[in-house]
């Protein structure tokens, strides 16, 4: 293989790399107005004393932290803090709304979420770099 080969063949990784990141990138901003979005609408689930809202708030936050997680790969612990705060934020921003009101169970099941999601990001970290390492399909 010559050298301008494997140039061409490590700059189109790179490529291909930044464009996952910057794809997961985008997502994770997308969830995090989502969850903004969704957080301050009207709720959609029955308060039928269960706590099915906890079981979303915890998988949700979950979701969120793991996702971010994979591309704040040093120092997650500041991401936790932040995506805490993010909660309990929204939590208080609830309290501005007329259908919604503060919960300290949901910042709670957030809390949760938030360690879960680290938790994972532990076990399968920096996904994004291993979809780049995949080999580019052909076309």
């Amino acid at each position: 293989m010559t050298a301008t080969l494997r140039r061409r063949i490590e700059s189109a990784r790179r490529e291909r790399a930044q464009r996952i990141t910057r794809m997961w990138l985008a997502c994770g901003w997308l969830g995090g107005v989502i969850t903004l979005v969704v957080s301050l609408m009207p709720p959609t689930l029955e308060d039928s004393g269960g706590h099915i809202d906890k079981i979303v708030h915890l998988l949700g936050y979950a979701l969120l932290t793991f996702w971010w997680a994979q591309l704040v790969t040093q120092r997650r612990w500041k991401l936790v803090i932040a995506v805490v705060l993010y909660g309990i934020a929204i939590e208080g921003l609830q309290g501005l709304t007329p259908e919604r009101q503060p919960d300290i169970l949901d910042a709670l099941a957030n809390s949760g979420g938030v360690l879960l999601g680290w938790l994972a990001a532990r076990f399968l970290p920096n996904l994004p770099q291993s979809l780049a390492a995949l080999p580019a399909r052909h076309r």
